[in-house]
């Protein structure tokens, strides 16, 4: 970063000038160094000294900021635990706290995430995506048995109707309706305890499955259950 656009910065948002100069450190540092840094690319020194004493407490709840003592900062690449960054980034953001703190919680938060997301058998989809997609899942289930029950004389026609409404409203369309003739399909189709239907085989649905649009492309959350005539 060159001095004209540390200058810049720290005029903008003196807190991310100090913790970039903290960052580009090659050791611990002092406020004495920190200061040289930027009264060098031309930061007034009365407006370094100012915007520190006004900033230094915020310092200390930085995630990636450590004090090896008590005159010392140092930028650690340690991250802390998303539950601890992410407690700590909704009381500044209700305090409406400063742009680069705020910003570093989120930063942390999202990195353990996106760690997480890329560490696992479903690391495809987005985390927000299969927390959405699990609860969808949950709701296609429920749904289907309820068609099912009440396709077999079950008096709960009024349940089945909230039901797919609320199934509706989670982007959810069925994949057949109970007692339909059609043929067999591996991708929406399940056939269980029997012999697997050969494709295109005529099968009779005896539960929906379901359709989930909530990420984009639609995708199969549960497989219509079918059985062979």
């Amino acid at each position: 970063m060159g001095d004209r656009i540390l200058a810049k910065q720290f005029a903008d948002d003196a807190g991310s000038a100090f913790v970039e100069v903290i960052r580009r450190a090659d050791g611990p540092v002092r406020l004495q160094e920190i200061r040289a840094v930027l009264v060098d690319a031309g930061v007034h020194a009365d407006d370094v000294d100012r915007q520190w004493k006004r900033l230094r407490p915020l310092f200390r709840e930085h995630p990636q900021l450590s004090k090896p003592q008590p005159t010392l900062y140092e930028w650690s690449p340690a991250v802390h635990p998303a539950k601890v960054s992410l407690d700590a980034l909704v009381a500044y953001a209700r305090r409406r706290g400063p742009a680069w703190l705020v910003g570093a919680f989120a930063d942390n938060v999202t990195d353990s995430l996106v760690r997480a997301d890329t560490s696992g058998a479903r690391s495809a989809i987005s985390w927000t995506e299969q927390r959405e997609q699990e609860k969808a899942v949950l709701v296609a289930g429920i749904v289907g048995y309820a068609v099912q029950l009440a396709a077999a004389g079950g008096s709960a026609p009024e349940l089945v109707s909230w039901l797919l409404d609320e199934a509706g409203r989670r982007r959810l369309t069925p994949i057949g309706r109970a007692g339909e003739q059609t043929r067999f399909d591996g991708g929406v189709h399940d056939a269980p305890g029997q012999t697997k239907p050969h494709a295109g085989a005529e099968v009779r649905v005896v539960r929906p499955g379901f359709f989930w649009s909530g990420g984009g492309s639609p995708v199969v959350v549960a497989k219509a259950v079918v059985e062979q005539p």
